[in-house]
């Protein structure tokens, strides 16, 4: 009896060493996130390559650069992400987790909502010179809104509309601007055709049913996962499935379409764009030294363009040639300087005009 009381209470004494062992290490990695997290709040990297040709003052784009790392996202209903309250020197982040517009009319005459992506939201540039601060620029008696989040897709951009306009807020003029999201992210094979970036996260916390391995190995696992990840991009079902590809590009569409009614629906007009990507045209990119893979962007864009052509949708509005010039705008594969949200910005004031 004691020889067997001896072995249980070896098993046990082994089992209870094992399961401190790995809460231990669980811990450990908690704290190596964290305190990443903190470290990159206190002295935050630049990922951004600080290129002299096309942000030649260096000391402000490291500035942008600085407080972008700082911000931090917030649950949106629908939307699924937006960003904390932030005033720094270059970026402002409103109460509703929107970038400030420098100027806001009193009595406007117009009200104009702009979605999109990072681009549209301004990385790389301070809230000045964002296309849609540097549209407000030409009209200063408008009120302009910028709705855009990074890494938003089109499906998100309309989700964001129907809260706007199911809540009655003025709108005369709605602006999508869509094409480097939607193909890099929709063609991924962990992302449905109607997901986001985070749809993997969201499934993981929904999803989750038990409690102990969490507790037991969720840390570890999801440090564990950002090493193996770290610097690779999940495969894509675009470039050797065409059907696919095709759906991503009537996705998209489909999505504008949408949106048109909803703006007719509020009596707005709608414009669609199709946004330049340095890996399509013929920019100044030589000095780029980011590897970047465009062969989703190759796949989906003249597949949106034949839909365009096909179904006659004059308010989609292709910009993929804008930046055809000598003048140095990209700082990587889609985000611009203020020149080229400048040239962005005059375009549409011009669409506009003519309509």
């Amino acid at each position: 009896m004691s020889k067997k009381k001896g072995i249980r209470s070896l098993v046990l004494t082994n089992l209870f060493v094992l399961l401190i062992l790995i809460w231990s290490t669980n811990l450990l990695s908690s704290l190596i996130m964290d305190g990443i997290y903190l470290y990159k709040q206190w002295d935050p990297p630049v990922s951004q390559p600080l290129y002299r040709e096309s942000l030649p003052d260096q000391d402000y784009a490291h500035t942008v650069f600085q407080e972008l790392r700082l911000l931090t996202k917030r649950y949106i209903p629908y939307v699924e992400w937006g960003r904390l309250p932030f005033s720094g020197e270059t970026i402002t982040i409103d109460e509703t987790g929107e970038r400030v517009q420098p100027l806001s009319p009193n009595n406007p005459t117009k009200h104009v909502h702009f979605f999109g992506g990072s681009t549209m939201w301004g990385t790389g540039v301070d809230d000045r010179n964002t296309i849609p601060s540097l549209f407000n620029q030409l009209h200063p008696d408008y009120k302009v809104y910028n709705h855009a989040q990074s890494g938003f897709v089109s499906r998100q951009e309309l989700a964001g509309l129907i809260n706007l306009a199911n809540q009655h807020h003025p709108m005369q003029v709605i602006v999508f601007y869509d094409g480097c999201n939607d193909p890099l992210t929709l063609c991924r094979t962990d992302v449905s055709i109607n997901g986001h970036r985070e749809e993997s996260k969201f499934v993981q916390k929904l999803e989750r049913t038990w409690e102990t391995p969490e507790a037991l190995f969720g840390s570890t696992q999801t440090l564990v996962q950002k090493i193996i990840k770290k610097g690779k991009r999940p495969q894509s079902r675009c470039q050797d499935n065409p059907a696919y590809a095709e759906q991503v590009a009537a996705t998209m569409v489909n999505n504008w379409k949408l949106a048109r009614q909803i703006a007719k629906f509020r009596g707005a007009e709608f414009l669609a764009i199709l946004q330049p990507v340095a890996s399509i045209g013929k920019p100044s990119i030589d000095y780029l030294t980011e590897e970047f893979d465009g062969s989703d962007w190759a796949a989906v864009y003249p597949l949106v363009l034949q839909i365009k052509e096909h179904e006659q949708l004059d308010w989609i509005h292709d910009f993929t040639k804008i930046f055809d010039v000598k003048e140095f705008v990209y700082i990587d594969s889609c985000h611009v300087n203020s020149l080229g949200n400048q040239m962005v910005a005059e375009q549409l004031d011009r669409i506009l005009h003519a309509s």
